[in-house]
């Protein structure tokens, strides 16, 4: 007894290091002595999950992380061999490798460690971290329209201009929460599937934590988020139309996140006298005018669930399937940034032609006309996973996700379950995070052993 005892003991102790490793991801707009917090989190998680080898260490596992290894080597051996690389290039390239090493070995261990009762006490510990950081959220959200206090964000902003603060304010744009992370789209890519996934098995009506948690992200203002609620919308309906059944907690959290989405205040409206508002007099007071609260609605947007920035990167993958061919995982971006830079270098080109003038000075980050000059200057990220992916790879990456799901389809056969976790993978691979890491290792571990587990397991949730 003494030793059952002890072991539950220990699994209770490894479960809260898990969730404690989660909340530093989780705080993405901060850093320590200069070292972004979330690295910290990431490296705990492979410390933990590289630990724990011996759940995983087999034969098996050993051939796939090997094939692996060498198709993710490969072109970068040859890229670097053939090619004059900077130091900066090698330190980029190494981040990149040690990133896709944390996921394959974390989510091995999510795998194998995620088994009947663990998956349980994991996801009874995560409720309370959703809690926190979605009420985190919401006063963040508030604190920024009303300027009171909230953590130093010291952590530089996720643009092209690397160096400069986060952003946090919208002049014409509804105010947008973004909680912990540096954008919203952020907050949604990494709070967001640990919601869904605790309120998908949780079988208790939880619908206060549906409530905070959907009006905190849907309060990002996400067309990420919007994009996933209506696909999860369409398994709660499928799920119902076969079981008559409904998971009303779930149901709950989709249609408030929605709703929330396509509302929004602006700031300055709100407040005409915070800190930013009153650099911006003139404009704040047409904008107020009326004197009334004023409401902003999406109802008419024509790039529901897409929006330019991810139009852009469809175009350009789809430009590149001509030649898909394995690259460095170095080139990527910059073959986007050429890409996207194609129509400013026309437009520079036909204005220093007219207008020699402009050749006397250098304009790297002001617009002229319709193009945007700072494409020319500053890096861009194609802000896709599986963009990323497959044109660092070539067509064996996408061949290499189709046989894994092959495989998964042809051991399961369960239709529902493998519909929502094929939405539950597709929210990783259109996420605005361009590569894997180890916490999408440990969620995506964590999904697979809860959706595909025993029906007498589920029954104690």
């Amino acid at each position: 007894m003494m030793q059952i005892n002890k072991k539950s003991s220990l699994d209770t102790y490894k479960i809260m290091f898990l969730i404690g490793s989660v909340l530093l991801v989780f705080l993405d707009a901060y850093e320590l002595y200069g070292i972004p917090i979330p690295w910290l989190g990431m490296t705990l998680l492979l410390l933990f999950a590289s630990i724990q080898y011996k759940l995983f260490y087999n034969s098996k596992n050993i051939a796939i992380v090997t094939l692996l290894l060498a198709v993710v080597m490969i072109p970068q051996i040859i890229y670097i061999l053939f090619n004059e690389v900077s130091q900066g290039e090698i330190q980029y390239l190494f981040l990149r490798l040690l990133n896709i090493i944390s996921f394959v070995v974390v989510l091995l261990f999510s795998v194998s460690y995620f088994k009947n009762e663990k998956i349980i006490s994991f996801l009874n510990s995560s409720k309370y971290l959703i809690g926190v950081m979605s009420a985190l959220t919401i006063y963040i959200f508030i604190a920024q329209i009303y300027d009171l206090n909230e953590f130093i964000r010291n952590r530089s902003n996720t643009n092209i201009f690397g160096d400069s603060d986060q952003s946090t304010f919208w002049l014409s744009e509804p105010h947008r929460a973004m909680g912990t992370f540096r954008e919203p789209v952020l907050l949604i890519s990494y709070l967001m599937p640990l919601v869904v996934l605790y309120l998908y098995k949780y079988k208790s009506n939880n619908y206060l934590l549906s409530i905070i948690s959907g009006l905190a992200l849907g309060l990002s203002r996400s067309n990420y988020l919007r994009l996933f609620c209506i696909l999860f919308l369409t398994f709660i309906l499928f799920n119902y139309l076969k079981t008559k059944e409904i998971n009303k907690s779930l149901l709950l959290f989709l249609v408030v996140s929605l709703i929330m989405s396509n509302f929004g205040v602006f700031e300055c409206n709100l407040n005409s006298d915070s800190r930013q508002c009153i650099e911006y007099e003139e404009d704040v007071q047409k904008m107020n005018a009326s004197g009334e609260i004023k409401i902003d609605v999406n109802s008419d947007s024509a790039e529901f669930g897409l929006g330019n920035d991810r139009l852009n990167v469809f175009n350009f993958f789809i430009n590149s399937l001509r030649d898909i061919t394995p690259k460095s995982i170095i080139n990527i971006n910059s073959d986007y940034q050429d890409y996207a830079s194609v129509r400013v270098n026309e437009e520079m080109y036909f204005t220093n032609r007219t207008l020699p003038k402009y050749l006397l000075q250098r304009y790297s980050t002001q617009n002229f006309g319709t193009g945007n000059y700072s494409l020319l200057k500053y890096d861009l990220n194609v802000q896709n996973l599986f963009v990323f992916y497959t044109q660092a790879f070539g067509v064996i990456f996408p061949l290499v996700i189709f046989l894994i799901f092959l495989n998964i389809i042809v051991q399961k056969k369960e239709l529902l379950k493998l519909f929502f976790f094929s939405c539950f993978i597709l929210f990783f691979f259109v996420s605005p995070v361009e590569e894997v890491n180890a916490f999408y290792g440990l969620i995506i571990g964590a999904a697979y052993n809860l959706i595909f587990m025993k029906d007498d397991i589920n029954a104690n949730l």
